[in-house]
């Protein structure tokens, strides 16, 4: 059976098959199909960075595209493994500049990554389009600096609860004037200030922006003029979500919000002031998704919110719901068969 297609025919054929396992399983299969899926394999997935070496995965996958890598165990989540455990991801950038020119993407999940890690992909990979840093250390902005000013096809840039180091707010400014590729972006973990005038350059310069999720030290008077900038979000992470407000900056907010009609996620609300929530109220009927997990709404409050999300699909929120909050969430279930 092997051989009674051309090559490329089972190369199209396996293209249709996404997932690991099967892969996996495709390539045992003799030893031309192990042959021709090696060279058509785009997507690598590594569940332990230890249980292969760099080179073997090079040398096994010569054309891949992504490559996904998970370090440490998930019990590191809770502080449950020794400093110095390891999960280094340095010799594997080093194999990857070496071998896969054209790698378009990469994603870490809890690895050890340096500034001249970043500073390598950033030189290394042409082409390059998604960077996935979640639950990762070691590195700082410095590193995001180079990242930005060298990957001019960035389209996915997520450090997902990664703990990084701020030494400068301004990292965004290195991203070029003509950048225009960004589709998502997650700064939600960071500390410390970015610099917000080159935020809304950058979101504004962006058509194609769908995903933004802020740190906590963006300012809600200063939401309603990134939401003008980027009125095409589907998701949208709000930086802290307290502030003097003056009537004329929260009717700012209000119709920025109401302007991104697509909206459909919803998270963020550090320190959140509940005489400020209406203004997302609008917003509400057409969410399928709501993280609620860093705020601390509680009560009549909670409730009144979550009653006007008719589409939720997906709520995750901490023990401030009570069971009136859960309540009212199974009514809105029962009423619209979600």
């Amino acid at each position: 059976m092997a051989y009674s297609f051309p090559e490329e025919v089972l190369e199209h054929v396996f293209s249709f098959i996404g997932s690991d396992r099967d892969r996996n399983a495709v390539s045992l299969v003799c030893k031309s199909w192990y042959e021709i899926e090696r060279w058509c394999r785009r997507r690598v997935f590594v569940g332990n960075c230890y249980a292969v070496a760099p080179a073997a995965v090079v040398r096994r996958f010569p054309e891949a595209r992504s490559v996904e890598l998970k370090g440490k165990p998930h019990f590191a989540d809770f502080n449950l493994v020794p400093e110095g455990w390891g999960g280094y991801v340095s010799p594997w950038i080093a194999a990857m500049a070496r071998a896969y020119p054209w790698l378009e993407e990469i994603r870490l999940k809890r690895m050890v990554v340096t500034d001249e890690s970043l500073e390598l992909i950033s030189r290394s990979f042409k082409n390059f389009k998604v960077l996935v840093l979640s639950t990762c250390e070691g590195f700082s902005t410095d590193g995001l600096a180079a990242v930005a000013a060298n990957c001019r096809n960035l389209r996915e840039l997520d450090l997902r609860e990664s703990e990084v180091e701020d030494t400068s707010g301004h990292w965004l400014s290195h991203f070029p004037d003509s950048y225009t590729s960004l589709v998502s972006l997650n700064i939600s973990c960071l500390s410390s200030e970015v610099s917000f005038s080159a935020l809304e350059r950058l979101v504004g310069r962006c058509p194609n922006l769908r995903s933004l999720r802020l740190n906590r030290t963006v300012p809600l008077d200063r939401l309603a003029n990134l939401l003008r900038r980027a009125p095409q979000l589907a998701e949208l992470g709000t930086g802290v979500y307290s502030a003097e407000l003056r009537s004329d900056d929260f009717s700012n907010l209000v119709g920025a919000l109401a302007g991104c009609r697509e909206l459909r996620s919803l998270s963020g609300f550090w320190d959140v002031v509940p005489a400020y929530l209406p203004a997302v109220y609008p917003l509400c009927p057409g969410l399928t998704s709501l993280n609620l997990s860093y705020a601390t709404i509680q009560g009549s409050e909670l409730t009144k919110l979550i009653s006007q999300c008719h589409s939720l699909q997906r709520l995750l929120v901490l023990d401030y719901i009570e069971d009136s909050g859960l309540e009212a969430r199974l009514r809105l279930a029962k009423i619209y068969g979600n």
